[in-house]
């Protein structure tokens, strides 16, 4: 009987015991599986993480990219833009047109050869007080006035003459417009230092504001003869490019000089002149 009971306790045991080792490994199989699913979880989580960071960086270089590229563009057409002649009705789309020899002051439009001292004087062109204290007086048949001088910009001005084609005495007010000229003492030079070179451009911007011709006053020996390739003469000394006809009336010729920078081809002086 002893004996059977101790057989009953002993099996009884192993059974717990099993039992045990069973839940055992049913724990640690279920710990292990939790560990691995937050291990996947939290690998899921970074890698998402890390794709939407490179995703939002990519983004935000790109847009900063087109960005800059759309300023450059706004740059480079505000530059263009600079460049071009102020747009006033009246001038000729011809660079050198000898049939009208006109430019422009605020806007108001001015030929060689057909308008007055007066006319200029009406239209508020700011000449100086001594100079008008001189525009009463007379002047003789086949004579012309002193040159009068404009400021334009820090850098540049405009220059006048008057003249007296007639078989009678005029005052200097009643007298044709024989000469206009604008000149700058300064074009930006590879010599030079940035800085500089910028306050030049900016003081041939502020200019364009005031003066116009049918070209724009930074134009290139290259483009005025793509745009009129027949000219009279070339100044080779002088870097000058000239377009004139003879009168009929004077000894002489008269139209238009321009005269290049030799550094760089750029417009630093233009005469426009007329013979009857």
């Amino acid at each position: 009987m002893k004996k059977k009971l101790l057989a009953i306790a002993l099996v009884a045991m192993m059974g717990l015991t099993a039992c045990g080792k069973s839940e055992s490994s049913e724990k640690s199989e279920k710990k292990k599986t939790e560990t691995t699913t937050e291990a996947e979880t939290t690998t899921e989580e970074e890698t998402t993480e890390a794709e939407t960071t490179t995703t939002e960086e990519a983004t935000t270089e790109a847009v900063t990219t087109t960005e800059k590229s759309d300023e450059k563009d706004e740059d480079k057409d505000k530059d263009e833009k600079k460049s071009d002649p102020k747009p006033v009705e009246g001038l000729s789309a011809n660079y050198a047109d000898l049939d009208n020899r006109s430019f422009a002051y605020d806007g108001k439009v001015f030929t060689v050869g057909e308008n007055t001292l007066q006319d200029l004087i009406d239209a508020g062109v700011p000449f100086k007080e001594n100079d008008a204290a001189n525009f009463d007086n007379n002047v003789n048949k086949n004579h012309s006035t002193a040159w009068y001088s404009i400021k334009i910009s820090d850098y540049s001005s405009l220059q006048f003459q008057f003249s007296n084609y007639t078989d009678s005495n005029l005052k200097e007010k009643e007298c044709v417009l024989s000469y206009a000229r604008w000149f700058t003492i300064y074009t930006p030079l590879s010599t030079f230092e940035e800085d500089r070179n910028k306050d030049i451009a900016a003081d041939l911007d502020k200019a364009a504001e005031v003066v116009s011709f049918a070209f724009p006053i930074t134009l290139k020996k290259d483009e005025l003869l793509a745009k009129c390739p027949e000219p009279t003469e070339q100044k080779e000394n002088m870097n000058s490019v000239l377009y004139k006809v003879d009168s009929t009336v004077y000894y002489g010729s008269s139209g238009y000089e321009f005269q290049f920078e030799k550094d760089n081809d750029q417009l630093k002086d233009v005469y426009i002149t007329w013979l009857p």
